[in-house]
């Protein structure tokens, strides 16, 4: 009897605490499954892509600021504070500020890049205070754990652009059976270059934020998504996703989604 009046004293002097406690962990356990994530995150006008299975974490982009810190632990355990893969698409800001933020607040093993000509203050800033991270990829780099399967599909080799769009890494992952194509802001004249290497992707995050400068009948037809993800800020002043790539999408029959619309866009797999 006496047992059971302290542990009843116990709990109603740490009620709040344990409540807490409980909660947390529902949310974790909805949140964080150990079956592999690919998670679009509603970042604004800009891209950040999660690939997740277990405690390992590729991360595609960051995005135009600190809206991804928020995303992340949606879907991240609470106590894991790294990233294994960080992947460097291209040098713009709505691609790379966000990622800057994620390298102040977790701990990243590997960046992933393709050297660019540029010399934006946030692309220098990123070359010379984690020089010793990053790594050149091109289309010989490979990554598997557990499910997921990473490949570069582009480029080649690394080269400089005058359009800094077209110097995206695009990367094919495949994840129990699910082809997933991300291509960062690359143009129609890099999916022409690409097109016919590449064929059935279930899921395409399509180039430049569903802009009428990419997506093209041509390389859609080619890749033949089922789904095309618009990675989009709501009211940007770009007027993205254009009519005209709604309007390719519609013509073929592939389903699209904003993020604007839709928030965070997973697949559970």
């Amino acid at each position: 009897m006496k047992i059971l009046t302290t542990i009843l004293r116990f709990f109603l002097k740490n009620w709040l605490v344990i409540l807490f406690v409980v909660i947390a962990a529902f949310v974790q356990s909805r949140g964080n499954s150990h079956g592999p994530v690919v998670a679009f995150l509603d970042v604004g006008q800009g891209d950040a892509t999660l690939i997740q299975q277990e405690g390992f974490q590729i991360l595609v982009d960051g995005g135009p600021d600190d809206a991804v810190l928020f995303q992340l632990p949606k879907y991240m355990p609470v106590y894991d504070r790294t990233i294994e893969v960080v992947v460097l698409t291209h040098a713009h800001d709505d691609h790379l500020k966000g990622l800057l933020m994620v390298l102040e607040n977790y701990n990243v093993d590997s960046i992933w890049y393709s050297p660019s000509c540029t010399d934006t203050p946030s692309y220098v800033f990123l070359a010379e205070k984690y020089a010793d991270k990053l790594v050149k990829v091109d289309s010989s780099t490979k990554l598997q754990y557990g499910n997921i399967s990473v490949s570069v599909a582009y480029p080649v080799e690394a080269k400089c652009e005058k359009n800094i769009n077209n110097e995206s890494v695009i990367l094919d992952v495949e994840v129990n059976g699910k082809r997933f194509l991300l291509t960062g802001d690359a143009e129609k004249e890099v999916e022409e270059e690409i097109s016919g290497d590449i064929v059935d992707v279930d899921i395409l995050k399509a180039g430049h934020h569903c802009s009428r400068t990419a997506s093209s009948e041509m390389f859609l037809n080619s890749v033949k998504p089922e789904i095309a993800i618009c990675s989009v800020g709501e009211g940007n002043k770009f007027g993205h996703p254009h009519d005209e790539t709604v309007e390719m999408f519609k013509k073929l029959n592939v389903q699209y989604l904003i993020t604007y619309e839709q928030g965070n866009i997973v697949f559970e797999l």
